[in-house]
């Protein structure tokens, strides 16, 4: 009997996706994926627990989930390159710990993670351009619905289109996200005195938070703006020479972000006050409207709606190819594998992702609870819609905050799992062939595992219930795949 890697191979062979994307293309998904909302809604985050020990400390957070963030697309480099086909982490997770471990990642990311990063970001790309264009409640659900199954369009005709879309919003963000570095400088907007204190060890105040709980509530708020590090791996399948150019994107694309986070936050924080900072959940908007006055938050709102767009259509991209690789496994209905025979896409799980995600948005706009309470639609609204009255607008950013964490909950174990395979198969199959190897293995993906497990840790700690949430739903998974193991048993 074939092993699973060979059986993956021949799946593979009769029919695969087009190689159709090169570098440029791979360092666009990586860029689009991992910068959307994060750097503009998570800076007051951690300004509120980090800015008692000083500007260095926030500095420091950021640098240092972006080196953390770097060690694990350095192992994701290597086990891309090993296995460049569609599916990415369950691939990894497949080959490393069986399929049962694959399938749970899958699991999650069809019926929370990605559909409901993908429905959020659309809402909020909506509400950023309502901030634009007034359009009354329903017109917002309808925006948000056309710009799903626009994009899903898109990409169901053609992968290079959506790789049109996505390089043409990732230039567009990291242009407008140049100008809220440079800008105030340029105009002489800036205040060092801002920066004080650059560090600081008082914990003598009752009502400051520990350091270390302190650092742990920042890395777990700082680990969403880096969230997406690990979509390239599911594309590699449609990237021309990827034993090249998935550990050249991923090395350029995180390279790019880690330096537009740091530039952003120097900015904000020259412009702006740390106390500011911290209790605002516009900053773009802020920082925009100290350099061009009223009209600089409109100018923000359309930077911000071009990030968060972009970010929509790469987690699109990166989708359908998770679902396509579980289909060929036959753990989830066959029909989903399908490649398209005129378009050459993965036409059927980009209308399986397409028609839960709209069901979310739906679902999330309907739905009116007795009392005020968040939605997954309206948690990014509220956070950055400045004409709600500040305790609503606070009430709505810890909404959002809350539905990150979940999404970074469950990354921080599948992600974790992921990187960890590079030990695992590097000890059980020492005989594949590495195109790429880890740089400073086996150290840089252990840096990484020990922060995940310190950020789940605090998450497990700060909010149990939530955490616990995600794993009973991550359990439900188990039966599901019991049921369909033992269904592929019977039909072969």
């Amino acid at each position: 009997m074939k092993d699973s890697v060979e059986v993956a191979a021949l799946a593979v062979a009769h029919q695969t996706l087009p190689r159709v994307l090169g570098l440029f293309d791979a360092v666009c998904i990586v860029v689009g994926s991992i910068i959307g909302s994060g750097i503009f809604l998570k800076v007051s985050s951690v300004d509120r627990a980090l800015a008692p020990y000083g500007f260095l400390a926030i500095m420091g957070i950021w640098l240092f989930v972006g080196l953390v963030t770097l060690c694990g697309a350095l192992a994701l480099a290597e086990l891309g390159a090993m296995f460049p086909h569609a599916g990415g982490p369950y691939l990894y997770l497949r080959e490393a710990y069986g399929r049962l471990p694959a399938f749970l990642w899958g699991w999650t990311e069809f019926w929370v993670v990605r559909t409901g990063s993908v429905g959020a970001l659309a809402c909020a790309t909506v509400l950023y351009f309502h901030q634009l264009i007034e359009l009354p409640p329903w017109g917002q659900t309808l925006l948000a619905i056309a710009i799903v199954v626009g994009l899903s369009l898109i990409n169901l005709f053609s992968t290079r289109w959506g790789a049109g879309v996505q390089g043409a919003a990732t230039v567009a963000k990291v242009s407008f996200l140049a100008g809220l570095i440079v800008l105030p400088f340029l105009l002489r907007r800036i205040d060092p005195a801002n920066l004080q204190p650059l560090l600081s060890w008082n914990d003598a105040q009752p009502s400051q938070l520990s350091f270390w709980k302190a650092i742990g509530i920042a890395m777990v708020a700082v680990l969403w703006p880096y969230d997406g590090w690990i979509n390239l791996g599911p594309v590699a399948e449609d990237i021309r020479e990827p034993q090249r150019n998935v550990p050249r994107g991923l090395g350029i694309g995180l390279g790019i972000v880690i330096l537009v986070y740091l530039g952003a936050n120097v900015s904000y924080h020259l412009t702006l006050t740390m106390s500011h900072l911290s209790q605002s959940s516009t900053v773009a908007a802020d920082v925009f409207q100290v350099l061009f006055g009223p009209i600089g938050a409109q100018i923000a709102a359309l930077g911000v709606m071009c990030s968060t767009f972009g970010a929509t259509n790469s987690n699109m991209i990166t989708g359908p190819r998770i679902y396509l690789a579980i289909a060929r496994d036959g753990l989830v209905p066959r029909w989903l594998h399908r490649i398209h025979p005129v378009y050459q896409t993965p036409a059927n799980a980009i209308v399986a992702q397409a028609v839960w995600t709209v069901l979310l948005i739906v679902l999330f706009s309907v739905w009116k609870p007795s009392e005020p309470q968040p939605t997954p639609s309206t948690n990014v609204a509220r956070a950055v819609n400045q004409t709600i009255s500040e305790p609503h607008s606070v009430q709505m950013k810890r909404a959002f905050d809350n539905l990150t964490d979940s999404v970074i909950c469950a990354g921080l174990l599948f992600y974790g799992l992921t990187v960890s395979a590079v030990y695992v198969l590097r000890r059980t199959r020492p005989d594949v062939e590495r195109p790429y190897k880890t740089w400073g293995y086996p150290l840089t993906p252990a840096l990484l595992l020990l922060a995940y497990a310190g950020a789940f840790v605090s998450l497990l700690v700060d909010q149990p219930w939530q955490t616990l949430s995600v794993l009973v739903l991550i359990a439900s998974g188990v039966v599901y795949y019991a049921v369909a193991r033992r269904m592929v048993e019977t039909r072969s």
